[in-house]
């Protein structure tokens, strides 16, 4: 799939005034090991005389919850094959199970579904909701859609090492935020940061999604040599003081990488007799010690020992 494609369909301006996403968590590393997955969906209400697919599908889905109950279904019910398939991908997903989900999902958009499977999506799916994972330490709270379900599909097939086939998976979502920064972690994974910086430009720290796609955006322009352009998209970061504190503190860890000038191969510094400065190398890590310690004390209010 080519840069300009995907440019065009991930934009991070998204015009609705409705989106089926409902929240963000960042996580540190070690908290993020400990309150990963889950979501807070209830229960509905099954409608009174339901068919029998109708009530086989919604107790796998509602009280057992378990995926190899809804392949079963799909075999037994061809034509809610689609859905069973999808909603078994997307609870392998909940369990973490990034294999069995990435080929769950798939199969669903291969099968089909007729109109009382449609329906049930509409009655009891419309308020059921997932925690995805877009990029490392950044997830968000999307309600049963095309976009939940692609964002899952594409974080599967990240996990499992096919960022080239995730990428394509997020190719016909609708501009938004959270696709914007899925797509631009796939990017920066494929080793393609000059599109990092096409899809996220003009970018300002509005929200924590925000702040996560302008650190991308920073790790590519440094990547890329443009230290002053890079620069410019921490301070943002750094700027909205609610920004959340592990993004801060990434913030100020990018900050450091820069001043110290990793990710560009500058030519040596050499002194009037052809050698390298003697302490040149200390004084620079000198300085990059004393901005850390600032930005630390500044954000936290704690001087680390």
């Amino acid at each position: 799939m080519a840069s300009s494609d995907v440019d065009r369909q991930h934009s991070f301006r998204d015009p609705r005034d409705l989106t089926p996403f409902r929240g963000v968590r960042v996580f540190s590393p070690v908290r993020g090991l400990l309150s990963r997955g889950g979501q807070r969906c209830g229960s509905p209400r099954l409608r009174r005389f339901p068919s029998k697919p109708e009530r086989a599908v919604f107790d796998a889905v509602f009280r057992d919850k378990e995926p190899e109950r809804l392949v079963l279904l799909a075999r037994s019910y061809p034509g809610w094959s689609g859905l069973c398939y999808v909603m078994a991908g997307l609870l392998a997903y909940r369990g973490h199970q990034h294999a069995q989900a990435a080929e769950l999902i798939q199969r669903g958009f291969a099968g089909e579904n007729e109109q009382a499977a449609a329906l049930f999506a509409a009655d009891y799916l419309e308020a059921w909701s997932l925690w995805i994972e877009l990029s490392e330490g950044i997830s968000v709270e999307a309600l049963f859609s095309e976009e939940a379900v692609c964002l899952a599909l594409a974080h599967s097939l990240r996990e499992i090492g096919h960022p080239l086939e995730a990428l394509s998976a997020l190719a016909q979502l609708p501009p938004s935020l959270p696709t914007s920064l899925a797509a631009s972690r796939l990017a920066e994974i494929l080793g393609r940061p000059g599109d990092v910086v096409l899809w996220t430009e003009g970018l300002t720290n509005r929200d924590d999604l925000a702040a996560a796609l302008l650190l991308l955006r920073a790790r590519s322009l440094r990547s890329l040599g443009r230290r002053s352009d890079a620069h410019d998209a921490i301070r943002e970061v750094t700027r909205r003081r609610r920004t959340s504190l592990p993004l801060r503190h990434a913030a100020m860890t990018e900050r450091a990488l820069l001043l110290m000038g990793v990710g560009r191969r500058p030519a040596l510094r050499r002194g009037h007799d052809g050698g390298p400065k003697p302490g040149a190398k200390r004084a620079k890590d000198a300085e990059v010690r004393e901005v850390w310690l600032r930005d630390f004390e500044r954000l936290t209010g704690e001087h680390p020992d």
